[in-house]
């Protein structure tokens, strides 16, 4: 197998749903400000309208930073910043009705 095609990525791993929407600058300010980065995916295929919606109700969760909210359409995935003191992160992405990926602390 060539290299060029072991470098391509599948969107099935973990690894290629968080670096969909991964911005390494606003990790960065995140952590800097005591807070988590959250990466989650919808539970089901999804549409760019579905998945548009999914990102409007993650810049309304309390704890969010509304500027911060990425969407990714292939690999389908959402990322945001959490202020950890105002909500908990497991529990914003189960509200969304999206599956957990990552928290990057």
């Amino acid at each position: 197998m060539s290299a060029l095609l072991l470098a391509m990525a599948c969107g099935v791993c973990l690894e290629d749903k968080v670096a969909a929407t991964y911005d390494y600058a606003l990790v960065q300010r995140a952590l800097a400000q005591q807070r988590v980065v959250v990466f989650a995916e919808p539970r089901a295929s999804v549409d760019e309208r579905r998945l548009a919606a999914f990102a409007a109700a993650a810049r309304r969760a309390p704890g969010v930073d509304a500027a911060t909210v990425k969407t990714s359409a292939a690999p389908a995935s959402v990322s945001f910043v959490l202020d950890p003191k105002r909500a908990d992160a497991g529990k914003t992405v189960a509200a969304l009705r999206l599956d957990l990926l990552k928290v990057i602390r």
